[in-house]
């Protein structure tokens, strides 16, 4: 009788994420792309609204998870972005995108370490499409470590087999502006701007490397630009802080 209640459970487990008929896949599909949208527009609560429907719709989609967990990262609610990240390895044990984003989890929390390891998860598989997203990632914890070399490592091999990807020389330019070697940031945040005009974060750190170097005008300017483009961003809300504390300077100036 125990077999047989044994396997009743299993059949169970096997049958409650069968493929879903076609309608209900495009149903499904669109709710993602529409959360994705609003993910990238900054509209968190509408988009856990679409990817609510999305678990209503299919609980068995390992991307539907990720995403929430990428949502509830950006709210900075750790505690459920890790619970859906987990339930989407869970349906998906080689998800390399989950890994990645358990990797950001850690590193936005400070474990640096652990980061690490679950982006080497993510690296292990060599099909994975987003590859540079999570090596970058790791350069930036090997930073945070305290390995320098080992940082600048990884982001130099990467620019050598993806010479068009900005984050990369976004990370570069980081590190050399926090070594205070203002020459070296200047160069990689100006190559990234040249990759992606609309860069919010390279154009905030290459204007706090026109600060640091006294050219407060033009700091001023690319701050200013990035307000107008993104005004919601919170890349924006740092931008309005320099700006603020610029013209204090120069209405204290005898």
């Amino acid at each position: 009788m125990k077999k047989f209640i044994l396997f009743f459970l299993v059949g169970f487990a096997l049958i409650s994420c069968v493929p879903k008929r076609e309608y209900t896949q495009e149903k499904l599909q669109s709710h993602k792309e529409i959360a994705r949208i609003y993910i990238a527009e900054g509209r968190y609560q509408d988009a856990l609204r679409e990817l609510t429907l999305g678990i209503s719709t299919d609980k068995c989609d390992a991307e539907t998870y990720n995403l929430l967990g990428i949502v509830y990262l950006n709210l900075k609610d750790y505690a459920k972005a890790e619970e859906f990240l987990n339930e989407a390895l869970k349906l998906d044990p080689n998800f390399s995108e989950a890994y990645n984003n358990l990797g950001l989890l850690h590193l936005l929390q400070g474990r640096y370490q652990q980061a690490i390891s679950f982006f080497e998860k993510a690296l292990a598989n060599p099909l994975y499409a987003n590859a540079h997203a999570a090596k970058t990632n790791m350069a930036q914890a090997y930073y945070l470590l305290g390995d320098k070399n080992k940082a600048l490592e990884i982001l130099t091999a990467l620019l050598k087999e993806r010479p068009d990807h900005a984050q990369a020389l976004i990370e570069l330019g980081k590190i050399y502006l926090n070594e205070r070697d203002l020459q070296g940031a200047e160069f990689y945040l100006k190559q990234a701007l040249k990759l992606d005009r609309a860069s919010s974060e390279a154009r905030y750190y290459l204007g706090e490397v026109f600060f640091q170097q006294g050219k407060f005008d033009l700091a001023k300017e690319l701050w200013e630009s990035l307000i107008q483009i993104r005004p919601d961003s919170p890349w924006s809300s740092l931008a309005r802080e320099k700006v603020f504390f610029l013209e204090r300077l120069k209405t204290q100036k005898p």
